[in-house]
């Protein structure tokens, strides 16, 4: 097998592409044939030491995968030699044979492609945990995505459409703020030259239900300014590089809430429920509710390529390494 791996942390020319021997499989994993890792954002920070997973070097970044099932553990049930899977993993996607948990792989949606698969559980899971499961978004609320031009705030867009909501998308990039209208946005503001709550007012919105906040900041701040009675900000991330220090008496009040969203590890601690939610995700996509979009596909090889063309922002839509 061939693999990714950084030896020290660093940017990712520190990469190294190598050959090396298979892992021994146990009970409860089964291991899988790699066709596609997604290329997360997380990917890059892992790899400097700088994400909440701090595995010691050497290590592969990747947080998963999708392919074929080659074989399972003896305790192993629910999935069979051959089976079409996606799985998540805390880091060590980026090889061509993986080992993971059953309760971690999921079989693709029947209709969905493989290499498209490979990009599709960390972006739309993050985005339904948080939508749903924590703001528990509801036909004709109003739900402002903070950070809507990336891959999980794309998804975001699609799930809150497909659920009824008002969506108003911001970003920091006019082009990718086109392609959110294109995902279903009502409405973009880009918050590097305009003043959100400004904005809004200028649609007729005054507050709003829900914030999904994948950036942190400024932006963040503003937005808590403008939850409704019963509002919730759910914070996915902090792209910004700024973590903000949430005014908690505009919480107390609108009795609004302000939740985190970890997802990889709500991964491995509640495999069933993400389980559930894929359940429902496939019933979407199966429904054309959700429209998953590759926007490059780079050979494992060439994984740093597809990392530093990530940290430009320059894409639109998902990159994954086809292995």
């Amino acid at each position: 097998m061939f693999n990714v791996v950084i030896k020290k942390y660093g940017d990712p020319e520190n990469l190294i592409y190598e050959e090396s021997e298979s892992q021994i499989l146990d009970d409860n994993s089964v291991r899988i044939k790699v066709e596609s890792a997604g290329v997360n954002f997380a990917d890059l920070l892992i790899i400097k030491g700088r994400y909440q997973e701090r595995p010691r070097p050497p290590f592969s970044p990747g947080l998963e995968i999708s392919g074929i099932i080659l074989e399972i553990g003896l305790k192993v049930s629910s999935l069979k030699v051959g089976d079409r899977v996606m799985s998540i993993m805390k880091y060590g996607g980026y090889k061509t044979e993986v080992i993971v948990p059953e309760d971690n792989t999921y079989l693709i949606p029947k209709k969905m492609d493989i290499i498209e698969a490979g990009g599709f559980p960390v972006i739309y899971g993050t985005a339904f945990s948080a939508i749903i499961t924590k703001a528990k978004l509801i036909k004709n609320e109003t739900c402002i995505i903070l950070g809507a031009t990336g891959g999980v705030g794309m998804a975001a867009i699609e799930i809150a459409k497909a659920y009824g909501a008002l969506v108003v998308a911001c970003g920091g990039n006019d082009e990718k703020l086109k392609v959110c209208v294109e995902k279903g946005a009502d409405y973009t503001i880009n918050y590097n030259d305009k003043i959100i709550r400004k904005e809004l007012k200028s649609f007729g919105i005054n507050e709003v239900d829900v914030v999904i906040d994948m950036v942190g900041g400024q932006s963040s701040l503003d937005l808590v300014k403008t939850l409704k009675w019963n509002g919730r900000i759910i914070i996915v991330g902090f792209t910004s590089g700024d973590i903000p220090a949430i005014p908690v008496n505009r919480l107390l009040l609108k009795n609004a809430k302000a939740e985190g969203l970890y997802w990889g590890e709500l991964a491995y601690r509640e495999p069933k429920e993400i389980g559930h939610d894929f359940s429902v995700l496939e019933s979407l996509f199966n429904n054309k509710k959700l429209n998953p979009s590759v926007n490059k596909v780079f050979q494992l090889k060439d994984a740093a390529k597809a990392l530093n063309l990530l940290a430009d922002r320059k894409n639109i839509g998902k990159i994954v390494l086809r292995c």
